[in-house]
């Protein structure tokens, strides 16, 4: 790995510290080190390889921030197989799970070759309008369809490889893959799926009925959502980021989508994660 991007959290000022650190350590390895322009302003460079992400090829991006900045980068990896470290800058940091005081060290083993790697199916969204398609978009946690304005209930006619499943009466309707499901999947009551499963979840977001329940899905199905309220405005969010408006009629399809590729430690146990980051265990505070 000897070309490497640098990427950071948009809110980015308390980083500098750990940037400066890493920039000093790549360079003195005499790394092909790429930055965005607010890494190389923080760096106080004036010349430097711009970094565009999804248009510049790098061996491995760096990012520096929480989840959400991993989230960023991979919807806009569409066409290299980039690996992607996280160092977590953030607060949960499912993806995102190096801390800073660990950041040197891990790259020290990844880059002796100490390593392995992480793939994840991201979800590919498409939003067709009659027989036209107008919108196509990727998520690597969640698609979520809902009203835009008011809390009430919408109606969403749910299809499986082109077989009914049921129409949900609820705020909204939200497609996540196994890495998103510790994310708004596990807040809106649904299950923790293991991140390597190949496999969708389906859940209903406060449901009018208590028995549409969450439901997981092999990942090489197709899920077609068609919009069957008249509200003035409804939307489609990816991954908490990004939304997009659409109204009654609109079919919207998700289905597996491309890989994103993490470098992790060997050993590094996905179970530990979850017992560090829920605090499962550990004893109430009075």
């Amino acid at each position: 790995m000897e070309s490497i991007g640098l990427v950071i959290r948009r809110e980015s000022e308390f980083c500098q510290p750990i940037v400066r650190q890493l920039w000093e350590y790549l360079k003195d390895l005499k790394k092909e080190i790429y930055l965005e322009d607010r890494v190389a302003e923080m760096l106080e460079l004036k010349t430097f390889k711009k970094f565009h992400i999804g248009r510049t090829k790098v061996d491995m991006i760096i990012t520096l921030g929480g989840d959400g900045t991993i989230l960023r980068v991979a919807r806009k990896l569409r066409h290299f197989d980039t690996r992607i470290l996280g160092i977590n800058i953030g607060t949960l940091g499912f993806i995102s799970d190096v801390p800073p005081a660990r950041a040197i060290a891990t790259l020290e083993r990844i880059f002796a070759g100490d390593y392995t790697l992480d793939r994840r199916c991201m979800l590919e969204v498409t939003v067709h309008r009659g027989k036209k398609e107008i919108g196509h978009y990727q998520a690597l946690n969640e698609a979520v369809i809902s009203q835009g304005t008011l809390a009430r209930l919408i109606s969403l006619r749910a299809q499986v490889n082109g077989r009914r499943l049921t129409t949900y009466h609820a705020d909204g309707l939200m497609v996540a893959t196994p890495t998103g499901s510790t994310a708004y999947n596990l807040a809106a009551g649904g299950p923790i799926v293991y991140p390597t499963l190949a496999a969708f979840i389906v859940t209903p977001i406060c449901p009018h009925s208590f028995m549409q329940k969450p439901i997981v899905i092999p990942d090489h199905k197709k899920i077609d959502i068609v919009i069957e309220s008249d509200e003035k405005r409804m939307i489609v969010t990816l991954d908490g980021q990004n939304s997009y408006e659409v109204r009654k009629g609109d079919r919207i399809r998700i289905q597996k989508g491309p890989v994103v590729t993490f470098v992790r430690l060997p050993g590094e146990s996905y179970f530990e994660t979850l017992r560090h980051k829920l605090h499962w265990g550990e004893k109430p505070k009075e």
